[in-house]
């Protein structure tokens, strides 16, 4: 957090994605994915969300020389997204979709209790949405990462696996994106923002496994290159097809990293030993 003094009041500021509150980030994605006429405008818009004032507080209270001061608060905003904390670890309808307002529970923070199984599809779909926007997408992404909560919950108990939601089913992905259609845009651009982040964190945390040339099938999920890991996968160290596809994903990346790795180290020996 930032602190900032403004006509002598001062302000604590978030100062990175992971510091922002589900209702300022549903502001803030508020702002950058509708229509701005320049840049100068999107900060003065974005300051007004960080700072939490009104636009016209910013636009007639701050002297252009207090504007240009602080403007800089806004440029993680503009930079990378590094949203990986889970602020929205719930979404539900509006009350004329499902009137019980029923929550989806999300996985936790860094898709610490997501399946390389369910990673499998929702990689897929962000992939699409991200290279064809078609809304869709979007809703399938939403669909394979939220879901109803498991009964009986109980988390207390000695079998508790850590995840609220029930298991995922790839056969209910789509019926349940049909009703997931109908959240509000900022919540499924949240979703969107934070998967993203998340997966821009495995790209650092184990860059021998991601590849530029990564592509999805949106028409089949399991043919993509990640549905060829889990097939080649499957029968080795994680046991049958379905054992591996329930794996934790951070648990079956760690594994290609080292595979990975040790495959690298195999061919360096073999080009030093290589009669010259």
């Amino acid at each position: 957090m930032e602190e900032v003094t403004i006509n002598g009041r001062l302000r604590l500021v978030a100062s990175t994605w992971n510091e922002l509150t589900r209702p300022l980030l549903l502001r803030v994605l508020g702002v950058l994915y509708s229509p701005n006429p320049d840049e100068r405008q999107l900060r003065i818009r974005l300051l007004a969300v960080l700072l939490q004032v009104p636009l016209a507080t910013v636009v007639l209270r701050f002297t252009a020389v207090q504007l240009c001061q602080i403007k800089w608060l806004t440029d993680f905003v503009l930079a990378s997204v590094g949203l990986t904390t889970q602020l929205l670890p719930w979404v539900r309808l509006p009350w004329r979709r499902d009137w019980r307002r029923r929550r989806w529970w999300g996985p936790r923070e860094s898709l610490r209790n997501v399946s390389f199984g369910e990673f499998i599809f929702a990689d897929a779909y962000f992939l699409a949405y991200v290279t064809g926007q078609q809304p869709a997408f979007l809703d399938l992404l939403v669909a394979t990462l939220y879901r109803p909560q498991r009964r009986p919950y109980r988390p207390h108990a000695a079998t508790y696996g850590g995840d609220r939601r029930q298991d995922f089913n790839e056969y209910l992905v789509r019926r349940r994106a049909e009703r997931l259609t109908h959240l509000p845009p900022e919540q499924k651009l949240a979703v969107l923002t934070w998967y993203r982040g998340c997966r821009e964190q495995l790209e650092t945390d184990f860059p021998l496994v991601f590849e530029p040339s990564q592509q999805a099938d949106v028409s089949a999920p399991g043919t993509t290159s990640w549905g060829q890991v889990l097939r080649e996968l499957s029968g080795q160290a994680f046991g049958t097809l379905k054992e591996t596809a329930q794996q934790p994903i951070r648990l079956v990346l760690a594994k290609m990293q080292d595979d990975a790795h040790r495959a690298k180290e195999l061919a360096r020996q073999a080009r030093e030993n290589a009669p010259h």
